[in-house]
């Protein structure tokens, strides 16, 4: 898990790029008994060889936060209708991002993988020491 948001935030440096236009940019809200998550809702169409493609990953390793500041700061980065710069994976082009490149988003999923690997592991190893 993660691995795949890691490769494609590292690529996505050299994928090419064409022109876009933001369809919908509002911000979501999910709530449950923890409360509200914010979540930037950024959707946009390109072309790639004379077809059409939509999409609405702003970066790789975007996440919902209960600070609503955050999916505003993306929204209003991205208006509806405006024009933007779309990065497209070329043996893929469904695959597309705003932000190309790696953030600290970017490493979330698989460094939490490897924490649900590790620490059982450890606690594991040092079960089993004790036993000894």
């Amino acid at each position: 898990m993660g691995v795949t948001t890691v490769r494609n935030a590292s690529v996505s440096q050299d994928w090419p790029a064409v022109p876009g236009t933001i369809t919908v940019s509002q911000v979501t809200i999910s709530t449950d008994e923890d409360g509200a998550t914010y979540y930037a809702d950024v959707q946009y169409k390109y072309v790639v060889n004379d077809r059409w493609y939509t999409a609405d990953t702003v970066n790789f390793g975007e996440y919902g936060s209960s600070n609503r500041s955050r999916a505003d700061k993306i929204v209003a980065r991205y208006p509806p209708d405006s024009q933007v710069t779309v990065y497209y994976n070329p043996d893929d082009p469904d695959t597309a991002v705003l932000e190309p490149g790696l953030s600290w988003g970017s490493y979330f999923g698989f460094l939490m993988s490897l924490a649900f690997f590790i620490v059982p592991g450890i606690m594991l190893f040092s079960f089993i020491r004790k036993r000894r």
